[in-house]
């Protein structure tokens, strides 16, 4: 299932670029990233649970892949809290009411920093199945964003309020759908019941939806390595590729980006007995 979900969503990718107008420039960049996540879940003794998770990015310059220190600019920072219902032992149902996403943008020594805000609103869905050893998961995402303006960071800012508040809510308003396939999978076991180290896989492809365009414009794909330190207590260190479709029409210009990132990812919850099922992993 996972092999051919990730057969399907790179040439949907590929072709998706590809299709696009021939009065456009084109160019392919890379850059080096850090991406990191702080993952809190509390159990309540029934079917809900509460979450909040922190992500902090940090980028190296946009000089197409040279540049190796991934901790040089910062790239993104977010807090995200999540309601959650287990609706069965395999099917999981969550709510972000809020979340606030701090966004840097393009960097270079010959370009200001450049900065957004952003408001989503994410409901999801999550199913879970034994795979082998370990779980398979399939996971439904659907993003509603509202971005402000892009700055330069040359005067001070003001969450979201950057004069055209009106335009916030109704111009600058699309939707993010995504679908992740995830396999986690138990490696050097001493024992049938040991699953203290995992290897983590998985891909993600997205979709764009806003009043001007719909497109496929990004797909990740993440290989990590996993420890439980304890029951309750999960570390992952791994590699993220994120390959990205932009698209500047001031400048007639089409860029296919990919951004290597380490990726390190810190899971705790309370030690609890629930019917409501640990989170899978990050983002």
């Amino acid at each position: 299932m996972f092999k051919r979900t990730c057969a399907l969503s790179l040439p949907f990718f590929l072709s998706t670029s590809l299709a696009v107008s021939q009065d456009f420039r084109h160019e392919t960049r890379a850059r080096q990233a850090f991406w990191s996540e702080v993952n809190l879940l509390y159990k309540t003794k029934g079917r809900w649970s509460f979450q909040l998770d922190h992500q902090y990015r940090r980028q190296a310059e946009d000089n197409n892949g040279r540049d190796w220190n991934a901790f040089r600019y910062p790239l993104l920072q977010v807090f995200r809290p999540w309601v959650n219902y287990q609706v069965s032992r395999s099917v999981r149902t969550s709510l972000s009411p809020i979340g606030l996403w701090w966004n840097w943008g393009r960097t270079s020594k010959y370009q200001p920093l450049t900065f957004f805000q952003e408001v989503r609103i994410i409901p999801q869905l999550q199913i879970t199945k034994p795979f082998g050893d370990g779980e398979f998961i399939q996971r439904y995402r659907t993003e509603l964003r509202w971005p402000s303006q892009t700055d330069t960071l040359a005067t001070t800012y003001i969450f979201l309020s950057d004069g055209e508040s009106q335009q916030v809510l109704a111009d600058r308003f699309n939707v993010r759908l995504r679908a992740m396939a995830r396999w986690l999978n138990p490696v050097f076991k001493r024992s049938a019941t040991d699953k203290r180290w995992y290897t983590h896989v998985s891909v993600e492809p997205m979709v764009v939806i806003s009043r001007s365009v719909a497109r496929f414009d990004q797909n990740r794909t993440y290989l990590a390595m996993g420890r439980r330190l304890k029951d309750h207590i999960r570390l992952e260190v791994g590699y993220l590729n994120q390959l990205a479709l932009q698209t500047n029409p001031a400048e007639r210009l089409k860029t296919l980006r990919f951004n290597n990132a380490l990726h390190v990812y810190l899971y705790l919850e309370n030690f609890r007995r629930s019917k409501s099922q640990p989170d899978s992993g990050p983002e």
